[in-house]
């Protein structure tokens, strides 16, 4: 190792679906206990401060010289094992500085695996795009076929349209900015901007998945709800209420000098402002799950369905309910520690479940659905008669506004006089969950 430090190496991007602030605890701890508490060298020389980059914690050091550690690995079990961090002391007794940011800079370049890491933005850029042409196709469906027109397929065409334009600015963000170190370095307001788009589109599609819990569960639990109310609600915390923790995030970063560079890039603490309300959606959309599954337990035990039959449909109608619901980020917290090999796989099953949730909502409440199925099997068999009117009877709307529809395609559970009828309040009857068969 030489004693230059090489600012041109500088490439700085974890890309993460929920960005958190992180501090080596330990290390501060570390820190505070022995190094901190030593005086400066009085040997007449010219030192640099001891200092803790929130990673690492390093000495006093000589000036015109670079120190190095071994990359923080106990901290972070992504990065090299075999790398290391350097830090270079400028002649005049002061830590280097970026030049672009301003800031006092560690060179953590060794410390990234930059073909690891590439691979897992190629994972989330993939994803993202598979997404937004199964689900733009999904919207065209829905669009084309008045069977299919309710207020369900309504808030699903908005958590659509939610996952495709998140979608399209995470693929331009981590193009334009990550990949791009001159935009990154340069800040401008074009890119911060950018940032700002990007993250509100983000709690919007939080907030549209909670949406779908909130409707199902309201359905479920309150009877004779105005739908179109709820779709107005629905509606106004969807695209209206992400606006609020997304101005307060916006202002208090742009008056942070700490935070205010590299296009938002580096993780913060603020962005709690953004990640708090996905958090709390997915918390509550948690807690919907379970009451809807308690009650339709309990709705199965009193038709005295078999126990085993009961269990399978109960569980059918979570794997349903949890890309809708997003649920799958609730397994994203759980890192793996002192396991570089598990990490990199935490890593792809992250992008993997973040970017591809889209495709599989596309597909199971689309392209796989019953009611869907149904009307493009006719619309063909229209085509392939070559338009002739059938002499079937007036067909009846496979879009009818119940509770229990949420896997798209249900089996009704029927009372003694064979009358089909609606889960409402403490109805005794109940239309369950099940997945159709394609």
């Amino acid at each position: 190792m030489n004693n230059t430090t090489s600012l041109s190496s500088y490439d700085f991007y974890k890309p993460r679906p929920l960005p958190s602030y992180r501090i080596n605890y330990l290390e501060e701890k570390r820190c505070n206990e022995s190094v901190f508490t030593k005086s400066y060298p009085n040997d007449g020389g010219v030192y640099c401060n001891a200092t803790f980059d929130h990673w690492l914690c390093w000495d006093y050091t000589p000036a015109g010289s670079t120190i190095y550690q071994p990359c923080p690995i106990s901290f972070d079990t992504g990065m090299n094992p075999d790398g290391f961090a350097e830090k270079r002391c400028m002649e005049d007794g002061s830590w280097l500085r970026h030049p672009g940011s301003g800031r006092i800079w560690t060179n953590y370049k060794q410390c990234i695996n930059t073909e690891a890491e590439h691979s897992v933005m190629m994972v989330y850029i993939s994803g993202y795009a598979l997404s937004i042409i199964l689900l733009i196709i999904s919207m065209i469906i829905f669009a084309c076929f008045r069977q299919l027109k309710c207020t369900r397929v309504t808030i699903h065409q908005h958590l659509f349209l939610s996952f495709i334009l998140a979608g399209m600015f995470w693929i331009l963000y981590y193009t334009l900015i990550p990949m791009n170190k001159e935009n990154m370095d340069n800040n401008s307001a074009w890119c911060i901007a950018l940032h700002i788009i990007t993250q509100f589109m983000t709690i919007c599609n939080y907030f549209w998945m909670f949406c779908e819990g909130f409707y199902l569960h309201t359905l479920i639990v309150i009877a004779f709800t105005k739908e179109k109310k709820l779709l107005w609600i629905c509606t106004v915390i969807g695209w209206v209420l992400p606006i609020v923790p997304t101005v307060f995030y916006l202002g208090f970063r742009a008056a942070s000098e700490e935070d205010n560079s590299k296009c938002w890039l580096n993780q913060s603490s603020l962005m709690w402002f953004t990640l708090g309300p996905g958090v709390v959606s997915l918390v509550i959309n948690l807690l919907f799950v379970v009451n809807i599954l308690r009650i339709l337990v309990s709705k199965l035990r009193a038709f005295n369905s078999n126990e085993s039959h009961q269990n399978r449909r109960a569980v059918r109608a979570v794997l349903i309910l949890i890309p809708l619901l997003g649920l799958q980020y609730l397994a994203i917290p759980f890192r793996p520690d002192n396991d570089p090999q598990a990490m990199k796989i935490f890593k792809i099953f992250t992008a993997f479940i973040t970017s591809y949730q889209g495709v599989f909502v596309a597909l199971i409440f689309c392209f796989f659905n019953g009611e869907v199925m149904t009307v493009m099997r006719r619309k063909w068999n229209q085509v392939w008669n070559n338009y002739h009117p059938t002499n079937e009877g007036r067909r009846r709307s496979m879009c009818n506004t119940t509770a229990m529809t949420w896997d798209e395609s249900t089996a009704v559970v029927k009372n003694g006089t064979g009358k089909n009828s609606r889960l409402k309040g403490d109805s005794s009857e109940l239309q369950v969950m099940v997945p159709s068969q394609p």
